[in-house]
Order: structure tokens, then sequence, then C-alpha cells
């Protein structure tokens, strides 16, 4: 995968995100929205910083709880967008900046939520290592994905893998589609033991058919 090619895919298509989402057009979001503020809101952490916050509408409802939300994203206009419709603060960073130790703003941080945001293979664990030093001691990363069970959805093997298109199967008018790795649940296992995280919960969000959708982990620090 070229580097800038997730950038550059999100800089096509921002303005269909921002649409999307404005008009709920994605189906799915409605449980899996629920399930991530749910389980924010039952986090003791109070200051929260929102990886990949795009438009920042999970920044936004973590300050409706009463917490405290700091977005970063790579994506100028995705950020323009946030600051228009909230007063939470938002800064212009890619996870490459952090991957090489550039410090985020208004740190430290008791929590780091990274919500459908991870589309890399080799440089995640790379990425957790160095957020630790973003993060309260024992700070709390939770991150919600695709379901492994996508794989064999896609009648695919049950494998971490490349996945071509990231906005394959949304609504809209998505073009320039990037691509994401998909892990199996022993593969996320392993990359948390290798990032210095400890798995503390596990919650696979279903659809109103009961078909899995999500699953957001609840990790740790040591």
């Amino acid at each position: 995968m070229k580097k800038n090619a997730i950038k550059t895919s999100w800089d096509t298509n921002a303005q269909e995100w921002i649409k999307a989402l404005d008009s709920e057009q994605i189906t799915s979001r409605k449980f899996t929205n629920e399930a991530i503020v749910a389980v924010l809101k039952n986090s003791k952490a109070i200051k929260i910083l929102d990886m990949g916050c795009g438009e920042g509408w999970l920044s936004r409802a973590i300050t409706s709880m009463g917490k405290s939300a700091v977005g970063i994203d790579a994506t100028a206009s995705l950020l323009a967008n946030a600051r228009k419709k909230g007063k939470e603060v938002y800064h212009h960073m890619s996870f490459e900046d952090i991957i090489e130790a550039k410090k985020i703003p208004n740190a430290p941080f008791d929590a780091a939520v990274f919500n459908f945001c991870i589309y890399q293979n080799k440089t995640l664990v790379s990425l957790l290592l160095e957020l630790k030093q973003s993060v309260v001691e024992q700070g709390e990363i939770i991150i919600q994905t695709l379901h492994p069970y996508f794989l064999i959805q896609n009648q695919l093997p049950y494998q971490s893998q490349w996945i071509d298109d990231a906005w394959k199967g949304l609504a809209g008018n998505f073009t320039d589609g990037h691509q994401w790795y998909a892990r199996t649940f022993e593969d996320w296992s392993s990359d948390f033991q290798k990032a210095g995280l400890v798995l503390n919960e596990i919650i696979e969000v279903n659809n109103d058919q009961q078909i899995p959708i999500s699953v957001i982990f609840k990790t740790q620090y040591r």
C-alpha cells in the first residue's frame, strides 16, 4: 500500500463522507455509534483523545457527556467541518506524525479512542507504542473496527489480509478507494500484546438481525 494512498482517498472523499454522516446514509452507524458512545460514557476517562476524528461527531458526543474531547485527523477539510459544528479542540495530525514522535497537543489524556480509523498493518504496533507517551499511566485505548466476521461474510479466507476498497458497500458517490488491513481476533490480540496493552474486554456489536458488524476492544497500557 502506498504511504499516501489513504490520505489521498480521504481528501478526495471528505465532502461525500460529511454528506453521508449528516444524512445518516450509513445504516450500520445506528448500532456502532450507540455502542462506542455507551463504552465511553461508562469509562472512568474524562479527558479523551479522538484519534482520526473526521468531522468530529464522536468528539461532540464526548463533550455532551460532560467530558473533554480533543480530536486529531490528517484531513484538513474534515477538521474544518468539525470546527464549524462544535467547540472541541482539533489538531491537524496524522498517525505517521505520532509514529515519528511528534508531540500531541493537550496531552496527557486518560484515554484514546479509535473509531473505524485503523487501516494499517505493521505500523499499528509502532503507533500504539508511541501513543503511550500521550496518555496517563495505565491509560485506556479503545478501538472499534469491523468485526472479523466480515471476512467470512465476504467469502474470504479467515486470515488477516489487505482489503482493496474501504468505501465499498457504502451509500454515496465514493471514489478512489484505499486499502485497509483486516485482522482476525488472534492477530488483534497479538498486536495488543506487542504494543504493551492488556485486553480487558471485547464487545461484539450486532445489527437488528443479530449479525455481528463491529467489535470494540477495551485495552489498557501495562
